[in-house]
């Protein structure tokens, strides 16, 4: 009898359940969708009930299609969005909407943490920047916000978290997920008093869960889970990982030197290295999921939603044409792209429209565009304007002793060759594809066979259930090109800072 891998993938607003074989092989994948919920300018929340609901749909949804046994599925893993909080109350029931990454009601603590050093102190310890949806923020602004609420705190869980909780009645977190809260003392791999002190929540100590490895067991699924989603009760739930964890995993980083760069809705761009690597203005260094080793990250919301945004405002000629042949619009977009070579027009594009890797108050925009200019142009100029931002950050992680190697690129921006080719070109480093859509589904399910034995471990994994599709190699005669490019990239930045300064001041 067959035997599969369950990954289940929550972000803010889908629940995703992914069906692997033991050789990596995406099987089925099904999803559902549930609104978000903003109640007050700059609140992003989600309703729990209705997070495990979607959830156990689209597993349910997923052994259906399949046509399997449930008792075929020998593994579960869990992954979800960092960061963001889902609070339970005592008695083991939600206790108020689960609060999202996205969410910046605590924006006002977080300025104030950095202006009386307290982001200073924490630092050492945390390796991370704040930021207003870390746990840490967000309890402190419960605290004084809704202190009832506070009072009643039983567990404080992340979405994965919550969802392994529902399948297995257990309440637990894993090192990948906790180390990115900045509640957590990452060398030492233990909760720390003194930052809960210095939030000014030392109460919260006696809500933090157990703290498991990815691939630890940390329970089972329960009858009622079971009922719920299809699967058979008592089947081994693992620890799971933070979503960027596992992408990285799933598309098969595992060593030194790797990087994994998601180009997706946000601009994700991570290294494996042996020590940790931080700096006060680098975004986040956390433990990996491969014991021993950790992660430093550079992200921000920079990436390919750009492309999303112009299809829907400017691309109604193209979505005609993907129509009559029966493609993908962005297949259309591709070759338009490519059929328009480097060098052809001088169009530069910052792709700020849902956030920046600069200044909070930098903004999108083209720049240099001429009568003569079509859209294919501005579309050359907006992949190239994403791969830049990606490059910025590689250039901070490198600029604080990184040593990239090798690339392994994920993400929707992945599919498109000729945006791939970019990044090898522009990042002057060989870019490789893995197989499959769900990385992070497969990260998660990887850190379940590992934890119920199918694996010996994460590069036993990696070599039999990752394989590579496509491998770029920077282009000799591009990359001057991009070279060029950037710099003028660059210069634009840096003249217009001045400018957005003081717009931030009218604002």
């Amino acid at each position: 009898m067959a035997e599969y891998l369950l990954g289940i993938d929550n972000g803010c607003t889908v629940s995703k359940a992914a069906l692997f074989d033991l050789q990596g092989h995406e099987i089925c994948v099904a999803s559902r969708t549930t609104e978000l919920e903003c109640p007050h300018p700059g609140w992003t929340e989600r309703r729990m009930e209705g997070i495990w609901t979607t959830t156990s749909q689209a597993v349910r949804d997923v052994i259906e299609r399949a046509q399997i046994r449930p008792q075929q599925i020998v593994g579960v893993g869990t992954t979800g969005h960092g960061n963001g909080l889902y609070l339970l109350d005592r008695a083991g029931q939600p206790l108020r909407p689960g609060i999202v990454s996205t969410d910046t009601r605590a924006a006002s603590i977080v300025e104030e943490w950095y202006a009386t050093g307290c982001h200073e102190r924490a630092f050492p310890r945390t390796l991370q920047s704040f930021w207003p949806a870390q746990p840490n923020a967000l309890l402190a602004w419960m605290k004084r916000a809704e202190p009832d609420n506070y009072a009643r705190i039983g567990s404080v869980l992340l979405i994965k978290d919550f969802v392994k909780y529902c399948l297995t009645g257990q309440v637990s977190a894993d090192l990948t997920d906790t180390s990115a809260t900045s509640l957590f003392d990452s060398a030492n791999r233990t909760y720390s008093v003194d930052l809960l002190d210095l939030y000014g929540i030392p109460e919260i100590l006696t809500a933090l869960p157990p703290v498991a490895r990815s691939f630890d067991i940390v329970g089972r699924v329960t009858d009622d889970a079971a009922r719920a989603t299809g699967l058979a009760a008592g089947t081994p739930v693992v620890g799971g990982l933070i979503d960027i964890e596992a992408c990285a995993l799933g598309s098969g980083v595992v060593r030194p030197g790797q990087a994994s760069i998601v180009c997706g809705s946000w601009s994700i761009n991570q290294i494996v290295t042996t020590k940790p690597l931080a700096a006060p203005h680098i975004f986040m260094t956390i433990l990996y999921t491969v014991p021993d080793l950790w992660l430093t990250v550079e992200a921000s919301a920079t990436s390919a939603s750009n492309l999303e945004w112009f299809v829907s405002q400017f691309c109604a000629e193209e979505c005609a044409e993907a129509k009559r042949r029966g493609v993908s619009v962005y297949d259309v977009c591709n070759e338009r792209v490519e059929a328009t070579p480097p060098g052809s027009s001088t169009v530069i594009f910052h792709p700020f429209l849902y956030g920046s890797n600069v200044q909070a108050s930098a903004r999108a925009g083209f720049y240099g565009v001429a009568g003569w200019h079509t859209r294919a142009h501005l579309l050359r100029a907006l992949y190239e304007g994403v791969v830049f931002s990606h490059l910025n950050h590689l250039e901070r992680l490198q600029g604080i002793g990184a040593q990239i190697e090798m690339v392994r690129l994920s993400g929707g921006g992945s599919r498109s060759r000729v945006w791939t080719q970019m990044f090898a070109d522009a990042l002057r480093i060989p870019v490789e594809v893995a197989d499959g859509s769900e990385m992070g589904a497969r990260g998660a399910a990887l850190s379940a066979g590992i934890g119920v034995g199918v694996y010996r471990d994460h590069v036993d994994a990696v070599a039999r259930a990752v394989r590579i599709v496509r491998r770029h190699e920077p282009d000799a005669s591009a990359t001057p090109h991009y070279v060029a490019r950037y710099a003028e990239y660059r210069r634009l930045l840096e003249a217009m800072q001045s400018p957005w300064q003081h717009l931030s001041q009218l604002q």
